[in-house]
This record gives C-alpha cells, sequence and structure tokens, in this order.
C-alpha cells in the first residue's frame, strides 16, 4: 500500500513538471535576426559538403522577391553576387538573362545525379525579372542566373525544415524595413504563379525551433497520468468510512 502511494506521488511530481514545461516548449520562438540587404557579394565555406537540390522557386513578398533553393540534405559552400553578365561554370559561356542588372548564384557540393534543375523561370515579379539555369554538373557546382529590374540590394541566409538557401532582392527604389524583414517561414510557390503569398512571418521564426508533436504528446499523456495517479493517491490516503 505504501509503495503504491509513494510511486502515485512520483508520477505526479513528474506530470506537474510537464504540465509547467509545456507552456514553455510550445511558446513563440523569437524571431530569427536576418542580415542586412547590401551590395556586396556574399559567400560561405563553413560547410564544403553539399547535397541535391530538390527544388528552385520564386515568391514576391511586401518590398523584396525572393529565390529559394532546396536541397535534398546540406547546403554546401555558396557565392553570390552581382555580375555584369550570368556564365556558365567550366566553359564561361555567356547565359542569356532577362533584366537590367544580374546575380549569379553559384553553389558547391552538388551531386551530378540526379542533376540539378535547370529549369527558366519567367518570375516578372517588381524586383525579380527572370531565373535561369546557368549549368550544373561541372565539378560538383550549379549556378543560376537571377535577371533583376535594376542593382537592388539582396540578402542571403539558410532556413531549415526544409533545408533552403534564400536570396531575397529588393524592391527598386524600395528600402525593405523592419516590417518587411522579418523572417518569414519561406514557402514561396512554384513558377508558373510565383506572386502567391507566402507564409506570415512568425511561421518561420519558428521553423527550427519548435517543439516536435511527439513531445507534446508525451508531457500531455504525463500529466494525464499524474492527474489520474494524484486522485487514486488522494482516495488512497482517506480513512475508510464507517459501514452503515
Amino acid at each position: 500500500m505504501r509503495l503504491i502511494r509513494t510511486l502515485s506521488g512520483l508520477v505526479a511530481t513528474v506530470a506537474i513538471s510537464a504540465l509547467v514545461a509545456l507552456p514553455i516548449l510550445c511558446a513563440p520562438a523569437a524571431a530569427a535576426t536576418l542580415p542586412d540587404f547590401g551590395s556586396e557579394p556574399v559567400q560561405d565555406t563553413s560547410s564544403p559538403g553539399g547535397s541535391s537540390i530538390a527544388d528552385v522557386r520564386v515568391g514576391a513578398n511586401d518590398g523584396f522577391d525572393r529565390f529559394v533553393v532546396e536541397f535534398e540534405g546540406d547546403v554546401g559552400a555558396y557565392f553570390v553576387s552581382y555580375v555584369d553578365q550570368v556564365t556558365q561554370d567550366g566553359s564561361g559561356a555567356v547565359v542569356p538573362v532577362d533584366g537590367s542588372a544580374f546575380v549569379q548564384v553559384s553553389l558547391n557540393g552538388i551531386p551530378s545525379e540526379p542533376q540539378a534543375p535547370q529549369q527558366t523561370i519567367e518570375a516578372g515579379l517588381t524586383g525579380l525579372i527572370q531565373v535561369v539555369g546557368a549549368g550544373a554538373g561541372f565539378e560538383a557546382t550549379a549556378s543560376y542566373g537571377l535577371g533583376t529590374a535594376q542593382a537592388a540590394g539582396f540578402r542571403v541566409f539558410t532556413l531549415t525544415e526544409p533545408t533552403r538557401l534564400v536570396v531575397d532582392i529588393a524592391h527598386p527604389d524600395v528600402t525593405p524595413t523592419a516590417s518587411n524583414t522579418a523572417d518569414p517561414s519561406e514557402s514561396a510557390q512554384p513558377s508558373p504563379t510565383p506572386t502567391s503569398a507566402e507564409v506570415t512571418p512568425d511561421e518561420a521564426a519558428d521553423e527550427s525551433e519548435s517543439p516536435s508533436t511527439w513531445l507534446i504528446f508525451l508531457l500531455v499523456g504525463l500529466a494525464l497520468i499524474g492527474v489520474v495517479a494524484g486522485v487514486v493517491g488522494w482516495r488512497m490516503r482517506r480513512p475508510n468510512e464507517p459501514q452503515r
């Protein structure tokens, strides 16, 4: 009998701890800090590896347009820069791209099979005019040319679940403000519907921080078990009522 009471008390304690932890785990994560828009080249060589490219797409946002490369696994090294002309890796051949200014996105560590998507996306957005595949397969690289309305600022960052490299192109004569530089959880729609609205900013900030669904269910289950155990223990501690 005493053992049952002890176990009931222990389970109740665990359940109370779960109830306390649950609101903390479910609370929205703080918004991620994104890099500023600029015109200088951006590169990251910290991850020499890479993975196959699952998809490329574009989307429109308030004050900027978005180009997204989605990976099957990790993001490898990359280099993003304004160029006079978009060229193919290896051959150096000029790749025609519509626009007044051009951004080249070069990715390393890309397997030759399956080949990275190389389609042309007629974006037709305010800042981003066209995206053209500029070659894939040469020495584990893939490259994309972005034709823009003018040489506006851009920013580069990565997102997770799934893994993505994001390039935001500012709209002409627009300096993105705090209201439109918050981390939007990227879910830009593939061409030919590139202007579809993206997911609201708060969802992206939570994207890599949200607790797993199974953990929430586990904590809720422990809480329920604790409640039942507490009731059982309380009833067992009550003095026996006299027989009538």
